[in-house]
C-alpha cells in the first residue's frame, strides 16, 4: 500500500503576524466574576467532561487518561475547579438584574437574543431556552467556553484557497439525495469542471484524521485517534468532541478551520450517497451496504429523505456562516473591528459543533443507529441550532456591510479628492488625461446619429474644446432641442460636445430610455454611463453643481475649466459665447444694453422684424383671460388714438404648464394678439431670463462689486412678472425706453390715456405712458418672484424693482401637476 504523508505548507515568511481576528479577546478579564443564584431557582451547572472530572448529569464518563496528547486542548482552570460554571456569590438583586449582568458578559451582540449561545442541547434531553424570563444556562459558560476556543487557536501563516475547496463542499453538501427505486424520476445532472480549482493533497491527510475524529465521537463509547473514551454525542460529551476536533485545526485561521472541518464532513456525507448511489447496480456497494444496513434504509425511504433533509438544511447554514467568515478576513487587518472579532470564535465553536450533530444524523441515516424515524429532539435539535447560526451569520452580515460601506466611502473619497486635484492644481497639456480620469472605468464614446453611430475612444477629442453636457434622463429634452439646433458645422469646428448621463441609480427602464435619447444625437455620448463612478458623480454634483438642471462645463483643449456651467451664456448670446470664460462674459455684458431687442433676441423672429420696421413691441402676460381681453382691447384703442403701430405678443408666464395652452388657443381664435408659437418657446423666452439673472449674479460675486446693477433690477422685475397670474405687460420700441408695469395698474393707465396724451408731443409716447404710472403706483404693493433652487446663485439681498427696499427672503415648497 502506499504510503501518505503530509506536506508541510511553506510559510511566507518566517515571522508570521498575528491573527487580525485574534487581537482582541473575546472574554472579560473578569471571567470569575461572580453571578447571583439567591432566587431560589436552580442554575444549571456545566456537566463535565472528562477534562473536568465526573459529570453531575448522571451519565458515565470514562476517568481521563494519565497522559494526554500535545495536541489535545485541556483547561486547567476547569479542571481544578471541577465545572466549567464559576461559583457564584450572593448579590441582593432581582432576577431581572441577573440577566443583565449575564447578558453584558455574552459573546453575542443582544440582538441576537438570550439563548444565541446558552444552552447545550442533544437528542434524548429535552432543554429550553428560557425559563420564566430567565436563561436555562449561565452566560459565563459561554465566556469560558470561548476562552478555551481562544486557548486552541494558535494560527501560523498556512494559507489556501478555502474558497474553492469551500464550493467543492457547497457542491457535496447541495447533491440530490438518491432512491433505491429505479423506476423513481432522476434529475438532470449537471458535471462541474474543478480544472480551475487548486489541489488540495496537503490538506488530505489532515482532511482524513478529522473525519475519522468526527465518526469515532458519533460512536457510543468510541475510542477516539487521540486515544480518549467518549460516551457519544448527546450532552456535553459534544463539548468535549468540538474542543477535539479545533485541537486539530488549532495552527490554521478562523476561516481555514472552518473549511477543513466542513470538507471532512463532507467526506462522511459523500460516501454515503455514493453507496446509495451505487447500490443497486454494484455488487461491492451491495456488501458495504449490507454491513452499513442501508437495505433496511431505503426500505424506508420517507424518514431517510426526512433525516438528510433536515441535515442539509443545518449544512446549508454552516456553509452561509462559513463564506461570511470568509469574507471577514478578506477585509483589509484595520477593519477588522471588535464587532468581529468578539463574535467569530464563538461562530467557529457552534458550526464545529453542529458538523457534529450533523455527522450523528448522517450516521443515523447510514445505519449506525438502530431507529431511523427523527424524534422531535432530532428535530428541535437541528432547528435550534440553525436558528442559532442564521443569527450569528445576520449579525455578522450586518457588520460586514458596514465594514464595506466604510470602506466603499474611504476609497470615494480618495478619488474625489483625486478629481478635485486634478481639475484645480494639476497642469495638463491635454484635456484627454483629466477626461480619462474624470470617466473611468468608462473609455469608449458613441459619436453620430442614427445607422452611422460608432463607438470611438476618448482620445478622438485631444487638443479640442470640449463641453460635457451633464444631465439626468428626465430634464434634458428642451435642452437637447437648442443644442441640436445650434450645433452646427461651425460649431462643430470650434469645440465638441460630450453628453455625460449621471443617474445615482440605473435601472433597466433608463438603459432603455438612454438608449433612445443618444441614438439621434449628433455629438459624442459617454459610453456605458451607469458604470459611472459614485466619486465622479459625487464630484459633479458638489464640486460642479449639478443637481436637477442640466449643466454645460466647458473645458479648453488642455484641459482647464472655463465655466462650471456655460448654459447660462450659451441661452443669451449662443455662438458668441465662445470660448465660455468668465473675461468673455464680461466682455459681453460690458457690450450689452439692456433693450427689447436683446430680451427677445433667439425666441421670437417675428417681433424681431417687427421692431425692424419700427413698430412698437408690447410683451404681455399671465392667466386670466378676462384680463388680456380688456388689456388688449385697451391698447388697440389707444394704439389708434395715439396713431402709432403696435404688435402685442403673449409670453405667458415662467414655467408654462398645459393649463396656459388652452390661453394661446383662446387669444389665436379670437385674433386678440400675437403669441410665441408653442410651450417650448415660452420655456426658452423665460429659461433665458433665468440665464440672465445667473450670469449678473455670477458677475458680481467674481467682481466682489456692491454698486446698483439697473440692468440687474430690470432682470429681476421680469422674473417677478413671470410669476404673476394676474398678467402684466412691458412696451418698447427698439432701443428705446421699456415700460413696465403690473396688470391692473397697466390697464388703468390706457383707460386714462386722456390725462397723458398731452405729453406725447413733449416727451414722446413711451416717457409719457412712464411718466403717469409713476404717479399711479399705489403705496401699498406686494412684490414677490421665485428663484429655483437650480437657479445658480442665490443672494442674501435682493432689492425691491418698485420701492427699492431690501425684500424679503422665503422659503417656498411647490408642486403643480396639470
Amino acid at each position: 500500500m502506499a504510503k501518505r504523508f503530509q506536506l508541510n505548507p511553506k510559510p511566507f515568511s518566517t515571522d508570521p503576524p498575528a491573527d487580525p481576528l485574534k487581537r482582541v479577546s473575546l472574554i472579560p478579564r473578569s471571567a470569575e466574576q461572580k453571578l447571583t443564584d439567591n432566587q431560589g431557582e436552580r442554575r444549571p451547572v456545566a456537566a463535565k467532561t472528562h477534562e473536568d472530572g465526573e459529570q453531575s448529569d448522571g451519565h458515565h464518563v470514562a476517568p481521563p487518561l494519565k497522559t494526554v496528547e500535545p495536541t489535545k486542548v485541556m483547561d486547567h482552570e476547569t479542571e481544578k475547579k471541577g465545572s466549567i460554571t464559576p461559583n457564584t456569590a450572593h448579590h441582593p438583586h432581582s432576577s431581572e438584574d441577573i440577566v443583565d449582568a449575564n447578558s453584558r458578559h455574552s459573546l453575542v451582540p443582544r440582538s441576537l437574543g438570550d439563548n444565541s449561545l446558552g444552552g447545550r442541547f442533544g437528542p434524548g434531553k429535552k432543554q429550553a431556552f428560557h425559563r420564566n424570563g430567565r436563561p436555562m444556562f449561565s452566560l459565563s459558560d459561554d465566556r469560558v467556553m470561548a476562552d478555551r476556543v481562544l486557548k486552541s487557536h494558535s494560527p501560523d501563516m498556512i494559507f489556501f484557497d478555502v474558497k474553492s475547496l469551500l464550493s467543492v463542499v457547497d457542491d457535496i453538501f447541495k447533491s440530490h439525495v438518491p432512491s433505491i427505486d429505479s423506476s423513481a424520476p432522476k434529475p438532470s445532472l449537471v458535471f462541474k469542471d474543478y480544472a480551475d480549482h487548486v489541489s488540495f493533497e496537503t490538506f488530505a491527510d489532515l482532511i482524513d484524521q478529522i473525519s475519522c475524529e468526527i465518526e469515532c465521537k458519533c460512536l457510543h463509547g468510541g475510542e477516539s485517534s487521540h486515544g480518549m473514551k467518549t460516551t457519544g454525542l448527546h450532552l456535553d460529551s459534544r463539548n468535549t468532541a468540538t474542543f477535539s476536533v479545533l485541537s486539530m485545526v488549532s495552527k490554521y485561521r478562523w476561516d481555514a478551520k472552518l473549511v477543513l472541518i466542513l470538507a471532512a464532513l463532507a467526506v462522511k456525507y459523500g460516501v454515503f450517497l455514493l453507496l446509495a448511489e451505487t447500490y443497486a447496480t454494484n455488487q461491492l456497494t451491495k456488501s458495504l451496504a449490507l454491513i452499513k444496513q442501508l437495505p433496511s434504509i431505503f426500505s424506508r425511504q420517507n424518514a431517510l429523505h426526512q433525516r438528510l433533509d433536515k441535515t442539509r438544511v443545518l449544512m446549508q447554514d454552516m456553509v452561509d456562516l462559513t463564506t461570511t467568515i470568509i469574507h471577514i478576513h478578506q477585509l483589509p487587518p484595520h477593519h477588522i473591528t471588535p464587532a468581529f472579532t468578539d463574535h467569530v470564535p464563538t461562530a467557529v465553536y457552534w458550526i464545529v459543533r453542529c458538523v457534529l450533530i450533523c455527522a450523528s444524523h448522517i450516521s443515523g441515516a447510514s445505519g449506525f443507529k438502530q431507529d431511523q424515524i427523527m424524534s422531535f429532539m432530532e428535530v428541535s435539535e437541528i432547528h435550534e441550532n440553525s436558528e442559532r447560526l442564521r443569527k450569528i451569520n445576520a449579525y455578522l452580515l450586518e457588520q460586514l456591510k458596514k465594514s464595506h460601506l466604510t470602506i466603499e466611502d474611504g476609497i470615494m473619497e480618495e478619488e474625489y479628492q483625486e478629481l478635485i486635484q486634478t481639475f484645480t492644481t494639476i497642469i495638463h497639456v491635454d484635456v484627454v488625461p483629466p477626461l480619462i480620469r474624470l470617466l473611468r472605468p468608462i473609455d469608449f464614446l458613441y459619436h453620430g446619429d442614427g445607422a452611422s453611430k460608432r463607438r470611438v475612444g476618448i482620445n478622438v477629442l485631444t487638443q479640442k474644446h470640449v463641453l460635457l453636457l451633464v444631465s439626468d434622463l428626465e430634464n434634458i429634452e428642451k435642452e437637447l432641442y437648442i443644442l441640436e439646433s445650434l450645433y452646427t458645422e461651425a460649431w462643430q469646428q470650434s469645440f465638441e460636445i460630450l453628453w455625460v448621463p449621471v443617474q445615482d441609480f440605473w435601472t433597466e427602464a433608463d438603459d432603455a430610455k438612454f438608449e433612445s435619447l443618444h441614438s439621434n444625437m449628433k455629438w459624442y455620448v459617454l459610453g456605458e454611463p451607469r458604470r459611472l463612478r459614485r466619486s465622479a458623480v459625487r464630484f459633479m454634483r458638489q464640486w460642479w453643481g449639478f443637481k436637477n438642471r442640466p449643466i454645460l462645463i466647458a473645458l479648453d483643449p488642455k484641459g482647464q475649466v472655463m465655466s462650471t456651467n456655460a448654459f447660462p451664456m450659451v441661452w443669451i448670446w449662443q455662438p458668441f459665447a465662445h470660448p465660455f470664460t468668465t473675461s468673455r462674459e464680461r466682455d459681453l455684458w460690458g457690450e450689452q444694453e439692456w433693450n427689447l431687442e436683446f430680451l427677445i433676441d433667439g425666441t421670437d423672429p417675428h417681433s424681431l422684424n417687427q421692431l425692424v420696421e419700427g413698430k412698437y413691441i408690447c410683451l404681455y402676460g399671465g392667466e386670466d383671460m378676462q384680463w388680456i381681453r380688456n388689456f388688449t382691447s385697451l391698447w388697440r384703442s389707444v394704439a389708434k388714438a395715439a396713431n402709432i403701430q403696435l404688435e402685442m405678443v403673449y409670453v405667458g408666464k415662467r414655467n408654462p404648464k398645459k393649463g396656459i395652452q388652452p390661453i394661446i388657443n383662446t387669444i389665436r381664435e379670437d385674433n386678440l394678439s400675437h403669441t410665441l408659437p408653442d410651450l417650448f418657446q415660452i420655456w426658452f423666452f423665460w429659461t433665458r431670463i433665468e440665464s440672465m439673472w445667473e450670469s449678473k449674479q455670477r458677475m458680481l460675486k467674481a467682481h466682489g462689486t456692491k454698486e446698483k446693477d439697473l440692468v440687474l433690477q430690470e432682470i429681476v422685475a421680469m422674473l417677478g412678472f413671470g410669476g404673476e397670474g394676474d398678467g402684466w405687460g412691458l412696451v418698447s420700441k427698439t432701443s428705446d425706453l421699456m415700460v413696465r408695469a403690473k396688470g391692473n395698474l397697466f390697464s388703468n393707465a390706457l383707460a386714462e390715456y386722456n390725462e397723458w396724451e398731452v405729453n406725447i408731443p413733449a416727451h414722446g409716447f413711451l416717457k409719457a405712458l412712464n411718466d403717469h404710472l409713476l404717479m399711479r403706483i399705489p403705496p401699498h404693493h406686494c412684490t414677490r418672484f421665485m428663484l429655483p433652487e437650480t437657479a445658480g446663485i442665490i443672494p442674501n439681498e435682493v432689492e425691491c424693482t418698485e420701492c427699492r427696499r431690501t425684500m424679503e427672503k422665503y422659503y417656498l415648497y411647490q408642486c403643480c401637476l396639470e
